[in-house]
């Protein structure tokens, strides 16, 4: 689905003139790549099954985030991904910009680019899967961020490296809570 940059420049011009210039040139990448988005609001624009994604969020206003460089989070992806319980403090301790949502099986990145979340997801999974330490996934993720700094080929910017599931493979719906009879009786 993609868009000719001068058609994409030209929606950016007519729908985010007040928007700051990084988002603006990030907006204009994504239209590029996945057509105009299917929602529209002042605050944030939105596309849906843009594959790999399930959903990708472009927010006009970014959190400040310094790890591994200091950068706004602007750019939200979500893929249908299942996170064991035990491992959801690992991947909060390996990246506070990594969103959990176990009872729909999503797992959601937040970066200033697709490649910063495509590196994150995929090192994600790799303290899931027990390939790599918390320390490691930090170091791992510092790394790569320096060797493409310098133009060192690396893998993990370009693609997920792990398979896609549906959210029905991925929900946790949870357990129902027993019922308490006898509540209030004494």
């Amino acid at each position: 689905m993609n868009t000719h940059p001068a058609e994409a420049d030209e929606w950016v011009h007519r729908h985010l003139a007040g928007w700051p210039a990084a988002t603006r040139k990030l907006a204009t990448q994504l239209i590029i790549r996945y057509g105009r988005p299917q929602t529209s609001t002042a605050r944030e624009l939105t596309w849906y099954g843009n594959e790999p994604w399930k959903r990708t969020v472009l927010y006009r206003v970014g959190v400040k985030h310094n790890f591994p460089l200091p950068h706004e989070d602007i750019l939200e992806q979500t893929v249908d991904y299942r996170v064991p319980l035990g491992k959801v403090r690992d991947l909060a301790a390996y990246n506070g910009s990594l969103v959990v949502d176990r009872t729909r099986g999503e797992l959601s990145a937040h970066c200033d680019s697709e490649a910063q979340n495509t590196i994150m997801l995929n090192i994600a999974d790799d303290i899931v899967t027990g390939q790599r330490t918390v320390d490691e996934g930090l170091a791992y993720h510092a790394q790569i961020v320096r060797g493409v700094e310098i133009h060192v080929p690396e893998s993990y910017p370009s693609r997920l490296k792990f398979k896609i599931l549906s959210s029905a493979q991925t929900a946790d719906p949870g357990e129902e809570a027993p019922l308490l009879e006898h509540l209030g009786q004494t």
